[in-house]
């Protein structure tokens, strides 16, 4: 079987961006079951230069094909026609090179909007992943709305990373759609007894942007905490190239807690488990969330969460011994959280917490789904 994934973003060759990593680790998780998984992504934007450019890789065994060239903002109906005609000309130019594929793979529905129209000219058929927020948030353009509809509709099969986001996609499709979860690669999030905690004790947040993954909520908390806490030490970490980031340096400042955060910027996902595993907690204090998945891969090296009650979130911790989740947009009840977990820290059992996760979200388990998925696709 030969699948072509499609992504809607990806991170740029040799990047620590996070970005696509989910796209990339499930063509890497096909591969080992002997399935030919290829990547092409076209990023036609004002970052492009004026000359397209073309770069083929194999990254990790998988064939990779990156096309980046100058375009306009997609601000308009005409110009987002364009851009998917753009798109649509890349693809067929590469299947004319590379072979027809069995399956396409759109991550997301703007990849969707190119796979459908791709769909139309040589009938290979599509599957359409979603996973972005904006359905929850209510923030799709109009101008998208009716691309939406007819890559819905063209679709041979759809599916979403959480039964939450699914309940807001199903107004744009009566077709059935099946929940497949994000998984973590067991290589680089793991539990290792040997590695010793922090001497601090040291509450861990990975993601941004600032506003979305609630930041400002968690100085608050934070700050709260150890007014509550005096005599605990205690450090926050932050990591992620974030944006809002000086805003939060000028809060933190004005809630007196500067010296006690440590702004670990954009790291790699071996670096990001290392920390993991040096901390106590994980905190998503998200504002919106289809899945979580540094939630996940923060329980895959045996942290308890504690998070908000999003979408994603209350999919994924779904016991008290894995953590705890809380209302939205709730200073105190985030604060009293975090109390409570470093009072009975002692309680949580990695070995639990990661039995939790590996039953749902283990590559393998979710590999397995994909091609059962696929197979149904092509019968």
């Amino acid at each position: 079987m030969r699948v072509l994934i499609i992504p809607s973003w990806y991170f740029p060759q040799g990047s620590n961006e996070i970005g696509g990593r989910m796209f990339h680790q499930l063509a890497v998780g096909l591969k080992e079951k002997g399935i030919d998984a290829r990547i092409l992504f076209a990023e036609f934007s004002l970052q492009g230069p004026l000359t397209k450019e073309i770069t083929v890789s194999k990254e990790s065994g998988i064939p990779t094909r990156r096309i980046s060239q100058w375009f306009p903002p997609k601000a308009s109906s005409l110009l987002l026609k364009m851009w998917i005609r753009k798109y649509v000309a890349a693809v067929l130019q590469y299947i004319k090179k590379e072979g027809k594929p069995d399956i396409l793979h759109a991550q997301s529905y703007m990849a969707g909007m190119v796979c459908a129209a791709v769909y139309r000219k040589t009938k290979i058929p599509f599957v359409l992943t979603e996973r972005v927020s904006s359905f929850i948030t209510g923030k799709i353009p109009d101008r998208h709305l009716p691309f939406i509809h007819d890559c819905f509709n063209s679709a041979a099969g759809i599916t979403c990373v959480s039964p939450g986001l699914k309940s807001y996609l199903t107004k744009f499709t009566n077709k059935p759609i099946e929940v497949i979860p994000n998984f973590y690669d067991l290589s680089i999030f793991y539990h290792d007894p040997v590695v010793e905690k922090n001497k601090i004790f040291t509450w861990l947040s990975v993601g941004e942007p600032a506003y979305v993954k609630g930041l400002d909520l968690l100085l608050k908390a934070f700050a709260n905490v150890k007014q509550q806490l005096q005599n605990v030490e205690m450090q926050l970490i932050l990591i992620d190239r974030i944006r809002g980031k000086q805003d939060l340096i000028e809060l933190s400042q004005q809630l007196n807690i500067e010296n006690d955060i440590t702004w670990a910027g954009l790291i790699s996902q071996a670096q990001v488990a290392g920390m993991m595993r040096q901390s106590h907690v994980l905190i998503s204090a998200s504002r919106t969330e289809t899945f979580g998945k540094t939630i996940m891969e923060a329980q895959a090296c045996g942290l308890p969460v504690i998070a908000t009650k999003t979408d994603g979130a209350s999919y994924i911790i779904n016991s008290t011994d894995q953590g705890e989740l809380i209302e939205l947009n709730d200073v105190d009840a985030l604060a009293n959280a975090m109390v409570e977990m470093y009072q009975k820290y002692n309680s949580y059992k990695p070995a639990y917490i990661i039995s939790a996760v590996e039953s749902r979200f283990k590559e393998d388990i979710v590999i397995s789904e994909w091609i059962n998925f696929y197979n149904k696709i092509l019968e």
